[in-house]
């Protein structure tokens, strides 16, 4: 062993002192001696102050957000869009990062995670900008991918002609000025159409008509070479390691994933609700059913149930898209189109249920907290979710379900989507949810529209629970 001096311990240890860093009550605390550090003390302690997982800067979220930090992941606290990932921050909230699968036109797309330079080819009825966008191949003049037909404007220097047709052998009337011509055309090895052009009549073609007359068209026998437009291929993007369980890489190191995988490379999968048996007689650790009263409206507010919501809040008629009510019936807001006086799931006299008119743009139904959890156990965060709608073919609500660890950077512990609630000749409850591990005492609860368009999308949802799963005691550590 080295020995030392009584000289010597007071240098070594003021050096060591120099860096050493303190794990104290999980908070990281750097000591750190101005006078011999180099550099800037001040802004290397801001980038240590990004990693603490605590808000003690001008973070609008932990460790993300403001001058100082990393910009901030989807629905995550934010004040300007350059706090966020997505670049898109609503009601101070950040919006999710845009990807193929996510149900929102939000990229390049031509419609819906279809189209554009990133994501797949858009499928017949879809909106294209132009061929390329179309599984097909074929955009139509008004902007609608179509499955075997055509839509191409041939020019010459003395003519100009649009051409819409769905077999390459057949022929179609084409408009130049006043005049009105017949145009036939095929399909050349190289891609190109060859038409008929107005120089000179040879024939007459009788066509059949839906009386059964025939009408004279005629064909010419100059023809012009039109280029079509060829696709080219969409960049290839590489993602470092490969997405697993069938997630999409959609731009480098970025994959999208399927609903019920999570994780950089989609590796986590996220499972459903826990069997009956594991939670039979098992008393929820928390359990929100939205109170009851006489009174239609309730007017108490969801602070009182300790979550956060991005609706708005109605207390009287009409529960208009974008907002909610707490109601013990559902209202006859819309002329008969939801199941009216239909009541709660919980069954107690008067009892409210939390009744949301989703609008066009994905907002989080429910955001809350709970604290106390064991670590290492499994959890069953669960609701009991009803389409309000009678059976009219509107858009159908869908909920992705989202559980958090704020302690671990907000990470996402488990995703998964309700797949669309279905519409019923009556009010039907049923129950969604899903299952966790915790790896932290504190885990926050995320209830997301998951279906675009406020034509429809009406949901009540009642019964919010989180439960342990096989466990004999509560699930419930207090710390």
């Amino acid at each position: 062993m080295l020995a030392m001096s009584s000289y010597t311990w007071p240098f070594w240890l003021t050096f060591c002192c120099w860096y050493c860093v303190a794990l104290t009550g999980g908070k990281i605390s750097f000591l750190v001696d101005p006078s011999s550090s180099g550099g800037d003390v001040s802004s290397k302690l801001k980038v240590l102050l990004c990693m603490d997982e605590m808000k003690n800067q001008d973070e609008t979220d932990i460790d993300c957000g403001g001058i100082s930090c990393p910009k901030c992941e989807g629905m995550r606290s934010c004040k300007v869009n350059c706090d966020c990932i997505s670049g898109i921050c609503k009601d101070n909230m950040c919006a999710p990062s845009a990807s193929c699968q996510d149900k929102v036109r939000n990229q390049d797309e031509t419609d819906i995670d279809c189209g554009g330079s990133k994501c797949q080819k858009c499928e017949d009825s879809k909106i294209c900008k132009d061929n390329c966008d179309c599984a097909s191949g074929i955009c139509t003049s008004n902007k609608i991918c179509v499955f075997g037909g055509f839509s191409i404007i041939a020019t010459t220097s003395t003519t100009a002609a649009t051409t819409s047709t769905t077999a390459a052998t057949t022929t179609t009337t084409a408009y130049n000025g006043a005049n009105a011509y017949t145009w036939g055309f095929q399909i050349q090895k190289n891609g190109n159409l060859a038409f008929n052009d107005t120089g000179g009549q040879v024939g007459v073609i009788g066509v059949n008509n839906n009386d059964g007359s025939k009408t004279n068209q005629y064909v010419y026998n100059k023809t012009v070479a039109v280029n079509v437009k060829k696709c080219t291929s969409k960049p290839k993007v590489t993602c470092v390691p490969e997405c697993k369980n069938n997630g999409t890489c959609v731009s480098q190191n970025n994959c999208s994933c399927p609903s019920d995988y999570t994780g950089p490379t989609c590796e986590i999968q996220s499972i459903g609700l826990c069997r009956d048996n594991e939670i039979l007689d098992k008393k929820p650790i928390l359990l929100v059913t939205f109170g009851n009263g006489l009174s239609k409206y309730s007017q108490v507010t969801p602070d009182r149930f300790n979550f956060t919501t991005t609706y708005k809040q109605q207390f009287q008629p009409t529960t208009y898209d974008g907002s909610f009510s707490f109601i013990n019936r559902v209202p006859n807001d819309f002329n008969n189109d939801w199941h009216t006086d239909a009541t709660d799931h919980t069954g107690d006299p008067g009892g409210y249920m939390f009744l949301i008119n989703a609008d066009e743009q994905p907002g989080q139904f429910y955001n809350g907290a709970v604290n106390n959890l064991c670590i290492g156990l499994r959890y069953e965060f669960s609701v009991y979710l009803a389409n309000i709608m009678k059976l009219t073919g509107r858009i159908k609500p869908s909920v992705r379900f989202e559980v958090r660890s704020p302690s671990l950077g907000n990470r996402l512990l488990a995703q998964l989507s309700s797949g669309d609630v279905p519409e019923d000749t009556t009010l039907t409850w049923r129950k969604y949810g899903l299952s966790f591990i915790a790896p932290s005492s504190t885990v926050v609860l995320l209830m997301i529209s998951d279906a675009p368009g406020g034509g429809g999308n009406d949901l009540a949802i009642d019964d919010i629970a989180l439960t342990v799963c096989s466990h004999k005691g509560s699930g419930f550590c207090p710390s």
